[in-house]
């Protein structure tokens, strides 16, 4: 250290955000604290950073150790079978990104099977492996018609596990005592108070439980306040109609094909894309028919395709994603969307 920038640092008792700020703006926008302007200004900015973070790290006094999380409790249950985790492991890792550019991707969403894979795997009381925890708590915690399954699956160690992440806290909330209690769903007047002045979890807790025993009615608290929701609270809730979902939450969904959040709009095609008897559903199996026909002029009749040639507003706002993935074209990744959300019931005919 020069004596010049020892000067400096010894005259500085502690700026450290002062130095900090001029490091992120640079020393020709702003002179160190104590130097003075020019081509050294970098070198004594330095070595002040250097004797400030001495002399902080000196003056540090060493805090109590923190207490060890306690062991993750044991898995009574049998070990997953080797052929079987590797399956789950090919599942998990095919979540959807925010890359994907919509709902659908250009394969398969091998996430779609992994309900049914649950349902097996807990009727044969197997227990999950404990490296596939992780990969399965972020499955559960972006979808809810998944968590009831995955958390039986996960076991003891989710919750261990839970308390030391709080993305994943949602399975301490489906655990007795480890989150705000169920609602008593027969108190309408609480329940109208709660979901107007409850914290995001419990209102959550409160539309999940509700939707469990009266479809109807969760829908139209929903409804009450959907409009001064945020988006990210939006999608939650609209995912919550997984469970229970009929077609009286066609109208409902229908309008939320116009909402301003692209992913509350791309969730509401995909709910409505599982009822075969929508109108989505049908607006969809005309545009694949458009795009499919028999050509009967032929000695044996040929299934001749056309893709579409435009992604129009009409097919956007039915959740049909315009950009195509890298490697992919647009005509047929347009025609792939069509034919993914037309009911199957369409392709006898």
């Amino acid at each position: 250290m020069s004596r010049t920038t020892a000067t400096v640092a010894a005259s500085l008792p502690d700026h450290w955000e002062e130095l900090v700020t001029t490091a992120l703006l640079g020393t020709d926008r702003r002179t160190p604290p104590g130097a003075a302007p020019g081509p050294r200004a970098p070198s004594a900015l330095l070595d002040a950073v250097a004797a400030a973070t001495v002399r902080r790290r000196a003056g540090l006094r060493p805090a109590r150790p923190a207490e060890r999380p306690r062991p993750a409790p044991e898995d009574p249950r049998p070990p997953l079978p080797p052929a079987a985790a590797r399956r789950l492991a090919v599942l998990l890792a095919d979540r959807p990104g925010a890359s994907g550019g919509g709902r659908r991707g250009a394969s398969p969403d091998l996430m779609e099977l992994l309900p049914q894979w649950l349902q097996a795997a807990n009727a044969h009381g197997y227990a999950a492996p404990p490296h596939a925890l992780p990969a399965l708590l972020d499955a559960a915690r972006g979808r809810t018609d998944l968590r009831p399954a995955a958390l039986r699956f996960a076991g003891p160690r989710a919750l261990w596990l839970a308390r030391l992440n709080p993305d994943w806290r949602f399975a301490l909330r489906a655990a007795p005592g480890g989150g705000p209690s169920a609602p008593d769903l027969r108190d309408p007047q609480g329940i109208r108070r709660l979901w107007q002045e409850g914290l995001f979890a419990e209102r959550v807790t409160l539309l999940t439980a509700l939707r469990s025993r009266d479809a109807a009615a969760a829908r139209a608290l929903l409804e009450e306040t959907w409009a001064t929701e945020r988006a990210e609270d939006r999608l939650m809730f609209l995912d919550s109609l997984r469970a229970g979902l009929g077609p009286d939450d066609e109208p409902f969904l229908e309008r939320a094909l116009a909402d301003r959040s692209r992913n509350v709009r791309a969730t509401a095609a995909e709910l409505l894309s599982a009822l075969p008897a929508s109108a989505l559903a049908a607006r969809m199996a005309v545009r694949a028919a458009a795009c499919v026909a028999v050509d009967r002029t032929r000695d044996v009749p040929t299934i001749v395709v056309e893709a579409p040639h435009e992604c129009d507003a009409a097919m956007e706002r039915d959740g049909v994603a315009a950009k195509a993935p890298t490697g992919r074209g647009e005509r047929s990744w347009w025609l792939g969307q069509l034919v993914e959300a037309t009911p199957l019931g369409t392709w006898p005919g």
